[in-house]
């Protein structure tokens, strides 16, 4: 069955091409995010390596991070340790409030409108695609909206954007359901469901077997480097897909979505191999103070709720 497991691995390395800094933005916001968010260079060689990607992919990667305002680097004599940074740090909040959800949010049957008039031309293109990225869609040339969530909090968005000024936020109900239907039909084109839906449908597709190979496998085959490589490539791959769902609430999706059964299948597989892949990070990471904190509470509250190691030798 170890085979099998490998077998995985490398049809999911090779499904398509993968890019380096986005290979290791998943790394860390999966594995470091919770854990101090640095770690040394070598560290993050010594885990993607046996995955087939170089050191120079690795240090290419991390190098253009930090140009771009993702990572710090401190160097302490020849060893060189990234950091998550200011930018990366508010980028990681907001992706992980996507990314780890248990089920969709709920929803108050209320509206978030954002009118852009008063932005500025050329800055209005940069607005809508970072609102785009946080669930609103364009109703018109001046006017998005989402359904409002309690997970999105409008005034602190406005102000990492710089558009606290420039932007009137309304907040709106939605009483009249006689025109529910037209509601829907423009709901699927503006947030474009049927290429979202496509995209979780080839997700499934590709990490179903995967669930069925964890249910057969001993336990033994489920060691900790595997763990890691699979957790990584789950999440990457899950990730580039949930972060361009506007995450709206049921009453506002077709039945059988495809994006809840791609979660589902995303956190059956992440607690199976989840205690093996932090256990194998722990033992790979060094930083600047030495080992790898443990991941904080916020870690485990991931999907509803992950086991600790605390936890599994306490029962």
């Amino acid at each position: 069955m170890a085979h099998k497991l490998d077998d995985f691995i490398r049809y999911a390395l090779n499904a398509q091409p993968i890019s380096g800094t986005s290979l290791i933005i998943s790394l860390y916001g999966d594995a470091l995010n919770h854990r101090g968010g640095e770690v040394w260079l070598g560290s993050l060689s010594l885990l993607l390596e046996p995955m087939g990607f170089s050191d120079r992919f690795v240090r290419t990667a991390v190098f253009r991070l930090q140009k771009e305002g993702w990572l710090t680097v401190e160097k302490l004599g020849r060893r060189s340790y990234y950091r998550i940074a200011e930018r990366g740090m508010n980028q990681f909040r907001h992706a992980e409030d996507k990314i780890y959800l248990s089920e969709q949010p709920e929803w108050d049957g209320k509206w978030d409108l954002l009118l852009l008039e008063g932005v500025a031309k050329n800055a209005r293109t940069r607005l809508k695609k970072a609102l785009g990225w946080l669930g609103f869609a364009q109703f018109n040339s001046s006017l998005m909206a989402a359904p409002s969530s309690p997970q999105r909090d409008i005034p602190t968005l406005l102000g990492e954007l710089n558009a606290s000024d420039s932007v009137i936020y309304f907040r709106a109900d939605y009483p009249y359901t006689r025109s529910e239907q037209n509601l829907k039909e423009l709901v699927s084109v503006n947030w474009s469901l049927e290429q979202v839906s496509q995209h979780y449908h080839e997700f499934i597709v590709s990490f179903r077997p995967l669930m069925a190979l964890l249910r057969d496998c001993h336990e033994a085959d489920l060691t900790p480097e595997r763990c890691f490589q699979l957790r990584l490539l789950l999440i990457h791959f899950y990730r580039r897909i949930v972060l361009r769902d506007p995450l709206l609430p049921n009453a506002l999706l077709p039945a059988q979505w495809e994006g809840q059964i791609a979660r589902n299948l995303c956190i059956n597989i992440y607690q199976r191999i989840d205690l093996a892949a932090t256990r194998y990070v722990s033992e790979c990471c060094e930083t600047t103070i030495g080992q790898l904190p443990q991941p904080t509470a916020a870690y485990y509250r991931r999907f509803g709720g992950l086991h600790s190691e605390m936890n599994v030798y306490s029962q």
